[in-house]
């Protein structure tokens, strides 16, 4: 332990026993039976120990108990039977490191000392000690036992919080706010402490017998404690698990997407290698060329991918039927796309708009890889991808077409969801990345089975805001 912490849980027992050594003569005018007897209770009640939300501190289902001591015999003699009780306790029940049981057996004492001192300069009496309730039923003891309770709760809360901030390194009022100021736990304690006019009540009417139906709204606060405690951390553990799935989805659509890029630049290599010595300078340079573009689009969908928390696309003044045509030309080297032909319909009046051309290029090679490997499994014998683009209520509207077996019914409606995917070896990231590129466009993506194939059509507001820069 830190040498403050040392000094902190010293002093807290040094000053709980200087309040016990005060408080020793006062127990004896109690009676030694009713002492023991309520020992037996408060032990009862500090079993019923729940953690916090953070688990690093503890509540105690006792200190409906402990309040009525005070309102009943005083805060000395509650003070000796508190104490007691949890010293049992923690050699019964909780079994806690001795210096943690010193530690808290002050604490509550410290807390029920400076509820009791509250309590008694507003006019509070012990109820026993004066014979019974006061006029008007108990009225008078309202103000006194209020104060006592919030006072009470303060003191013993910040005692706790104060071990834990030293032990953890965060500050105080942190450390209390995140333990104890959280509404389950304000909610139980306020429960449990307008418990304690009723069992003084209870305890004046029925004796020691009428306690017995306290400890059944203490059990059920308990339980409900725990129930909620339960609850937000199986819902941390969720949101933990869900945040590595996310990275995890996001280190398959890099691979992924890096996989499309490199293939095709491979291809297009192999080509260039075969044809050293044996095709024009121009073809050559065509082909380096087109590595080298396709190089810098595979350097842009990595950064556009690593920004992906951010949402973050890098616009320019595009040519979307240009970029078509250079994404057909880019792909048509693979193996994939050798038996398969494509028609472009690319209207003539399409005009420029501000695009992130390296991730609208990522949609379109996703769209023609599933095409092709959807075409290629059927067997198809003309397969064929048909790409249109139109201007409509200045919209860009592209639609991809095919000629294979189209989607099934199964998986249409959710076929944009990570992790949905009809191949055998997919990963289903492929199109719920273009749906987030297009959304990040403020477009949309639309999936339908068209009269010969899957029919996929993107819509794209035009944007030329940037486009006189």
């Amino acid at each position: 332990m830190e040498r403050r912490l040392v000094l902190y849980i010293t002093m807290v027992a040094i000053a709980g026993g200087i309040v016990l050594g005060l408080s020793f003569e006062a127990l004896g005018k109690v009676g030694w039976m009713h002492v023991a007897v309520w020992v037996l209770v408060s032990l009862l009640a500090e079993s019923l120990w729940i953690p916090t939300l953070t688990g690093k501190a503890m509540e105690s289902m006792a200190s409906a108990v402990d309040l009525s001591l005070l309102v009943l015999l005083g805060f000395m003699p509650a003070a000796w039977i508190v104490a007691v009780a949890f010293a049992l306790a923690n050699l019964f029940f909780s079994k806690r490191i001795w210096y943690k049981t010193v530690f808290n057996a002050g604490q509550n004492v410290l807390s029920l000392a400076a509820a009791g001192v509250v309590f008694e300069a507003l006019g509070g009496k012990p109820v026993v000690a004066a014979g019974g309730l006061p006029a008007f039923h108990g009225m008078a003891l309202i103000v006194p036992w209020a104060s006592a309770t919030i006072v009470y709760f303060l003191v013993n809360t910040l005692f706790v919080s104060g071990a834990v901030a030293l032990s953890s390194g965060r500050k105080l009022f942190t450390t209390w706010r995140e333990e104890y100021l959280y509404p389950i736990s304000l909610l139980g304690s306020a429960a449990l402490f307008f418990l304690t006019p009723l069992v003084v009540v209870s305890y004046l009417a029925v004796g020691f017998f009428g306690l017995i139906f306290f400890f059944v709204p203490l059990l059920l606060i308990k339980e409900a404690g725990a129930r909620y405690i339960a609850l937000e951390k199986a819902k941390d553990e969720l949101v933990s698990s869900e945040r590595l799935a996310a990275k995890g989805e996001m280190a398959a659509e890099i691979a992924h997407e890096l996989n499309n890029y490199l293939a095709a630049i491979t291809g297009r290599a192999q080509l260039l290698l075969m044809g050293i010595g044996k095709q024009p300078i121009e073809r050559t340079e065509e082909a380096a060329r087109i590595i080298a573009e396709q190089a810098r689009n595979m350097g842009r969908l990595v950064r556009g991918l690593l920004d992906f928390s951010h949402k973050e696309i890098r616009k320019e003044p595009t040519r979307l039927n240009d970029l078509i045509r250079r994404t057909v030309e880019f792909i048509v080297p693979q193996n994939k796309y050798e038996r398969i032909s494509f028609d472009l319909d690319l209207a003539p009046d399409l005009p420029e708009s501000s695009l992130d051309p390296g991730q609208i290029q990522q949609v379109l090679m996703n769209l023609f890889s599933n095409a092709a490997d959807s075409m290629n499994a059927a067997k198809r014998t003309d397969p064929r991808i048909a790409v249109r683009t139109r201007m409509q209520n200045e919209q860009i509207r592209v639609v991809v077409e095919d000629t294979g077996p189209g989607i099934a019914a199964e998986v249409i409606n959710k076929l944009f969801e990570p992790s949905v995917t009809t191949k055998p070896e997919g990963h289903g990231f492929g199109l719920s990345t273009c749906y987030r590129i297009v959304a990040n466009h403020g477009g949309k993506i639309v999936a339908e089975n068209g009269p010969r194939g899957a029919v996929f059509t993107i819509t794209i507001p035009l944007e030329r805001k940037r486009l006189a820069a």
